[in-house]
């Protein structure tokens, strides 16, 4: 989900079990639609003016297409990692080339084998290079973020063998060499994942997630909202919405911190300097986290000051808008 210049948006996923793609007009009118012919998920996208470059997963594989401005499709790629991709997050690097990686899903820990596949290509759809890495522990690295020099930013979640997962965020070079991991949520009792990373593009990462504590009914997830420096150090970490998991980070015009949580599409507002609690804003009337069938993925405020937010609501493909003034 992304805001257009024209106060539109785009959003991409998946429809009837096929991957699918919307770009609607600030009347929310769409203007165009489509969807993929292989079951599986769109999970990234780019344009410009020579059409739509999509990345996601079919099939356990990475998949990479370019659509044209009508949306026809114009190539496909499909690359095998040697084990399964769900999502592929996707970057235009400049110059006609882009950088997609894909990774697992953080809920799939059981996966045998697990890992990151690393790969440029141009719009020609001419693959550039390629780079895999397997480890052997489970490893997803749900979101990702890249700064003006190349270096890519990754929220990840890490599962050893008959252990809780472990929340943590590392930083690759542009050569996709690891320089630094910081473990934000390794206690060996409570399980916690990484799923959403945003940069405020002056040395300040923030990533959200989940994780267990436990309570006087036994153990529940919880979201969190953790800040770092460009170096790996923790600056500050809280915890937000119970019954709940960080899926998508923004910042409102005003620089404060907005995190979606996946069930409900509850947002909690922060202030980013210390993380302090600055608003909640509830998309639905009533909604309960413990039992839902409403699912936010991502989210963003368009230039009408909208909240924006795309997932599901009982298995289907959906969106919500609301005012955010």
């Amino acid at each position: 989900m992304q805001p257009t210049a024209d106060s539109g948006f785009v959003a991409c996923g998946k429809a009837d079990g096929k991957p699918y793609f919307l770009r609607a007009n600030k009347d929310r009118s769409t203007l165009i639609d489509f969807k993929a012919d292989n079951p599986g998920l769109f999970s990234s996208a780019w344009f410009d003016t020579t059409g739509y470059f999509i990345s996601g997963s079919s099939g356990g594989k990475m998949s990479l297409m370019r659509y044209s401005p009508t949306g026809e499709k114009v190539w496909e790629k499909s690359l095998d990692a040697g084990f399964k991709i769900d999502f592929t997050n996707l970057f235009y690097t400049g110059n006609g080339n882009f950088l997609a990686i894909g990774t697992p899903d953080p809920d799939s820990s059981a996966y045998s084998s697990s890992g990151l596949l690393f790969v440029t290509f141009d719009k020609s759809g001419q693959i550039i290079s390629q780079k895999k890495t397997t480890e052997t522990s489970f490893i997803s690295a749900n979101e990702a973020i890249i700064d003006n020099n190349g270096n890519i930013f990754l929220a990840l979640t890490r599962k050893a063998a008959n252990a809780k997962t472990k929340a943590s965020v590392a930083k690759y070079d542009n050569t996709f060499q690891k320089l630094w991991e910081t473990e934000l949520y390794n206690n060996p009792e409570f399980g916690a994942s990484s799923r959403t990373i945003i940069s405020d593009g002056a040395g300040n990462i923030y990533v959200g997630g989940s994780t267990e504590l436990s309570t006087k009914d036994g153990i529940s997830n919880t979201s969190f909202l953790t800040a770092l420096s460009n170096t790996g150090t923790i600056r500050w970490k809280e915890y937000q919405e119970g019954s709940n998991k960080g899926s998508a980070l923004t910042f409102d015009s005003s620089g404060k911190l907005m995190m979606l949580n996946k069930n409900c599409f509850i947002v909690n507002i922060a202030n980013p300097s210390d993380g302090s609690d600055a608003g909640r804003i509830q998309m639905l009337g009533v909604c309960n986290s413990d039992n839902t069938d409403v699912f936010g993925f991502d989210f963003g405020i368009n230039f009408d000051k909208n909240i924006l937010v795309a997932g599901s609501m009982g298995g289907s493909f959906y969106l919500a808008l609301k005012s955010y003034q």
